[in-house]
């Protein structure tokens, strides 16, 4: 684990499933062998649903190869395919469902923020960040959020102000805070650095 800024950056630990649950729900974004290996390998009990969100064009997927016979699995080629996926998932799911995200900051917070919306408490919620480290970012002046961040200065999707990225998470938003860079000397914006492969 690495050092953190600010105490409101998730810290992500290693992803092992929850026993006490009757049924699993992994969401998957991102290609990792080894954990694929690990989790399906010695899957929990009761039932699982894996969710793979991958580019139509991917090649044969780790999670796909390794996954137990028992196991369903649903796959979408866009986040918000993915969403639907699991919508449908999580409204009929019962007490005892446990939830596993991993992929990208940007999309286990948006599944993690639809599980939300269907009750599930953050404490039967898992993540791992995997892939890319890109961040969503709130622009706090109009309030929308740009995806895909890989850079300390964005310009905003919304208003078009340029935003420094702060280390700043919010849960309940699922995103860093974005704050105006020139608001004191309007057009003084440095060169934007690359902060977030």
């Amino acid at each position: 684990m690495s050092t953190l800024a600010t105490k409101s950056q998730p810290i992500y630990a290693e992803l092992e499933w929850d026993r006490t649950g009757t049924h699993h729900i992994l969401f998957v974004s991102a290609e990792d062998a080894a954990l694929a290996q690990r989790l399906l390998s010695n899957p929990p009990g009761g039932t699982l649903t894996l969710v793979h969100l991958r580019p139509a064009d991917d090649s044969r997927s780790v999670w796909s190869q390794n996954l137990p016979d028992t196991a369903l699995y649903l796959e979408a080629h866009t986040l918000a395919e993915a969403l639907e996926v699991l919508r449908d998932a999580f409204y009929v799911a019962q007490m005892g469902t446990r939830i596993y995200l991993a992929g990208s900051e940007d999309a286990i917070w948006q599944v993690s923020q639809l599980a939300e919306t269907f009750g599930v408490s953050r404490d039967e919620i898992r993540h791992a960040q995997l892939g890319t480290k890109a961040r969503p970012v709130f622009c706090v002046h109009c309030r929308t959020i740009t995806r895909g961040v890989h850079t300390n200065i964005v310009s905003c999707s919304g208003c078009g102000r340029s935003l420094f990225v702060r280390d700043h998470f919010s849960r309940r938003l699922g995103a860093y805070m974005g704050f105006q860079i020139d608001a004191e000397v309007p057009g003084e914006v440095p060169a934007a650095e690359v902060a977030y492969p």
